[in-house]
């Protein structure tokens, strides 16, 4: 089955979008802003995303953008709709710049968005990866796409060195030896001066609140969950 994120701020066209694609036995989920559809693409893992241009919090275009920079989610296809006018072309040849695939103008026909649907997923091959994650208590770690979450909201977006450091902590029962990490993430040429600066960095991403989990111990470090 596959899971599609509808991101629109219309309350009613949500619902019937949602409906059409749940009778031809898909997952809908769905976002009524930028900001959280973007968050949900890193914690839902889609297959497609069906969004709208004109979003409150973050447009349309800057999630396009973010997405595009990430690593994993700049692979899932996007359908954008819109109701936004353009001289014709001008509006495909932006928003296909900014890794949307296919769009729809507004107003449109439910069943034509069905088809451009599947159309767009048959064309693009799904994701292979399982989506895999790690946690402590209230951290978790989205190990494919290298997010961070405490609870359900969204702390940071990891380098693999950070997000390889923070998973060793993640799956230790108590503190980490400095030089367990350092073989692990940068092998035997590890230096201390790195893995403290990483460590630092990470309670950067994490905030000032969340970041004093990630304690100091005798020769190591700890995740206290």
């Amino acid at each position: 089955m596959a899971r599609v994120l509808i991101v629109e701020d219309d309350g009613a066209l949500m619902e019937l979008m949602s409906l059409a694609f749940f009778k031809e036995g898909y997952e809908a989920h769905y976002a009524f802003n930028g900001q959280e559809g973007y968050e949900k693409i890193l914690s839902l893992h889609p297959d497609l995303v069906i969004l709208d241009l004109m979003l409150p919090v973050l447009n349309g275009v800057d999630v396009l953008r973010k997405m595009t920079a990430h690593p994993v989610a700049r692979r899932i296809p996007v359908i954008v709709v819109t109701g936004y006018g353009d001289k014709p072309g001008m509006l495909e040849e932006t928003i296909k710049a900014h890794g949307a695939v296919e769009y729809l103008r507004k107003p449109f026909e439910l069943r034509e968005l069905i088809g451009l649907a599947a159309r767009t997923l048959a064309k693009v091959p799904k994701l292979t990866a399982a989506a895999e994650s790690v946690e402590k208590g209230a951290v978790r770690l989205d190990v494919r796409y290298r997010t961070v979450w405490i609870g359900d909201k969204l702390a940071a977006t990891l380098s693999p060195q950070k997000a390889a450091v923070l998973r060793l902590l993640i799956e230790a029962q108590g503190p980490v030896a400095k030089s367990k990490i350092l073989l692990a993430v940068w092998g035997p040429t590890g230096r201390i001066a790195a893995l403290e600066k990483t460590i630092q960095r990470l309670r950067e991403d994490l905030g000032p609140a969340e970041g004093k989990r990630l304690q100091t111990a005798a020769d190591a470090y700890e995740l206290v969950g």
